[in-house]
């Protein structure tokens, strides 16, 4: 295959998941995308690689939006991968937006412990904390970032901030 067929091979795979990132966006409640849109210039979902989107075809699954009650208050909350144009790159964050009365609050994690996935970590689950090498259970629901299928790390809200349990490595 020459290269130009690779090139344009590429480019096409890259267009086709920037607009199925784009479509998804609108999963992301309005007020979380404009928060996130003020804090984010630029932003998109960050698009998984090509394992765990096949294995999430698969199954039907969202690699980058996560909603559930994350801090404990009753209120279902939306956490986002994203990446961000950032001094001539892009930066991966995990966008957590704890619904608020009027708007969202916003927390940011940049560069996540893992970064091709998230997903929800239920309140109550048990886990080994390697970092203490203790186990774990969970005050409330977290939001766990995955390198598919290698390791993994679990950001749930103490304190008004979001700490990392690393529970799979």
């Amino acid at each position: 295959m020459s290269r130009l067929m690779v090139s344009l091979f590429v480019i096409a795979a890259w267009v086709v998941s920037v607009r199925s990132a784009v479509a998804h966006a609108a999963d992301v409640p309005s007020a979380c995308r404009a928060e996130i849109d003020s804090r984010l210039p630029g932003w998109r979902l960050s698009p998984p690689p090509a394992d765990l989107a096949a294995y999430a075809k698969q199954r039907k699954l969202q690699t980058n939006i996560a909603r559930a009650d994350l801090d404990g208050d009753g209120t279902r909350d939306t956490a986002v991968l994203v990446v961000a144009p950032s001094g001539g790159g892009n930066v991966q964050y995990i966008a957590i937006c704890l619904e608020r009365k009027g708007r969202p609050q916003v927390h940011l994690i940049r560069e996540p412990y893992c970064g091709d996935g998230i997903t929800i970590a239920p309140k109550g689950q048990t886990a080994y904390n390697f970092q203490t090498g203790k186990d774990v259970i969970y005050e409330t629901n977290g939001v766990h970032a995955t390198c598919f299928e290698k390791a993994g790390g679990t950001y749930l809200y103490k304190s008004g901030r979001f700490e990392l349990v690393v529970d799979s490595d």
